[in-house]
């Protein structure tokens, strides 16, 4: 009873830490904030936060591993009936992609403040080692596979569509569009409407293009 009280005790704080370190990520860069500051918002001593983590950069890694988990579940999770072919699984996952970079701008703009970090900064070899096996972990079963390959079983999407390299090409693509959309301002509406046009618009030339069928709403159909 003990020992399960001090785990599940243990395993709060840390889901308090990682809460702490995404809620002050989202008001301002993470190169701003310091451990103090999370455990402050977390609520726990700097000795507790070294039970859990090496070091603030080590945090900084889980945020974002969580925050592409969070992201790709929502997509995955997206088909809404098992009755859909996989053309029209892809369009609704899309879609649903687009919804999420909507309401989380914060949790894409990190995403791109990350990668580009981490592209420039010299993080231990541990880290950088942990974070490409979490990486390669969801290449080689990319969240966008299923609808690609049930596409292509069922004859809805083109059966030249090789699903893992297209997988990466639109996760490329639609990270790209969703960062760009995250930079707009919140008071900026008219920009903001715009560029979701045109995420919506990339998204019915892409399933346009993978369909074995030509028509006006491939969205939709």
């Amino acid at each position: 009873m003990t020992e399960n009280w001090h785990q599940n005790l243990k395993n709060r704080n840390r889901e308090e830490l990682i809460a702490a370190a995404k809620d002050l990520f989202m008001k301002q860069s993470f190169l701003k904030v310091n451990i103090k500051d999370v455990c402050d918002v977390a609520g726990v001593s700097r000795v507790t936060f070294y039970k859990h983590f090496q070091s603030m950069n080590e945090l900084i890694f889980e945020v974002q591993m969580e925050i592409l988990e969070s992201m790709t579940q929502f997509v995955r999770s997206a088909p809404s009936s098992i009755e859909m072919n996989g053309k029209q699984m892809l369009a609704s996952m899309l879609n649903a992609w687009i919804d999420y970079a909507r309401q989380h701008p914060g949790y894409i703009k990190f995403i791109l403040l990350f990668d580009l970090h981490f592209e420039a900064y010299d993080y231990s070899k541990e880290l950088k080692e942990n974070y490409r096996n979490f990486v390669m972990r969801g290449k080689e079963r990319h969240f966008l596979m299923d609808a690609l390959e049930a596409g292509v079983k069922d004859g809805s999407l083109k059966f030249d569509t090789e699903p893992l390299s297209t997988a990466h090409f639109i996760f490329t693509s639609m990270m790209g569009l969703l960062q760009k959309m995250s930079l707009i301002s919140k008071d900026d509406f008219n920009n903001e409407l715009q560029d979701i046009q045109i995420a919506n618009r990339f998204v019915d030339m892409l399933v346009q293009y993978l369909s074995t069928e030509s028509d006006e709403s491939p969205a939709l159909k």
